[in-house]
């Protein structure tokens, strides 16, 4: 038994579910996926894990039209995604509210960037399609993320369909094919840790950022507190 107050990598905090420890493996995946998921909607994995060094202080936190970053992060993906998935570091888990499904990367995968949060999510909550935002993109609102979702559905064989603008490819703004899983886990013992780089290899459709809104603003990653 785990001692009182800790938690543990990987796992829902809060109404946790003891299975959902358990890896489903290939075979059951489908099965587990059509079960949980009847509707097919995607998972939202919200990455709020990063460590701000820029910002000064936690951008998940940070302010943005009065509300806080994460929050209006969750907003977004919550018009189509079921769960939303807070991945953060264990030394942020407790600020976030008691209403928030919040994960620490699997012990295993700890502190080594976005694609161990993807990774550690995938294992834990078993779905067909995962839609990733970051959290220091505070302007991408619920419009944008159905129509991202929207667009993703007519690349179905697609491993990722990602955005991007005319002056940056925005990989962590996507949505990826479910199964993912191993190849990630892979690479992140490999020490091959570059978005950018896995996206080469798999098949990714690249979205101009147009098709979700017009204003190139809107796709801005906040990484100072005077970015505007």
């Amino acid at each position: 038994m785990r001692a009182a107050g800790r938690r543990a990598a990987g796992r829902r905090y809060r109404g946790a579910d003891p299975a959902g420890k358990r890896r489903v493996k290939p075979a059951e995946k489908s099965e587990a996926v059509r079960q949980a998921y009847p509707s097919e909607r995607p998972v939202g994995i919200l990455l709020a894990g990063g460590l701000s060094r820029r910002y000064g202080s936690p951008k998940a936190f940070a302010e943005y039209g009065g509300r806080l970053f994460h929050e209006r992060a969750r907003e977004a993906l919550s018009v189509v995604c079921d769960p939303v998935v807070v991945s953060a570091s264990i030394a942020l888990s407790e600020r976030f509210s008691p209403s928030c499904d919040v994960r620490t990367d699997l012990p295993e995968l700890a502190g080594q960037g976005p694609l161990a949060g993807i990774c550690t999510v995938m294992r834990s909550v078993p779905a067909g399609r995962y839609i990733t935002l970051p959290c220091d993109m505070p302007r991408i609102g619920p419009e944008e993320i159905r129509r991202l979702e929207s667009l993703a559905r007519t690349h179905a064989q697609a491993d990722v369909v990602a955005v991007r603008t005319a002056s940056a490819h925005l990989p962590l703004l996507s949505v990826w094919k479910g199964g993912l899983d191993g190849l990630l886990e892979t690479r992140i013992r490999e020490g091959r840790l570059a978005v950018m780089k896995l996206l080469a290899e798999l098949d990714t459709v690249w979205l101009d950022a147009s098709q979700l809104h017009e204003d190139p603003r809107i796709f801005h990653n906040f990484n100072t507190p005077d970015a505007d």
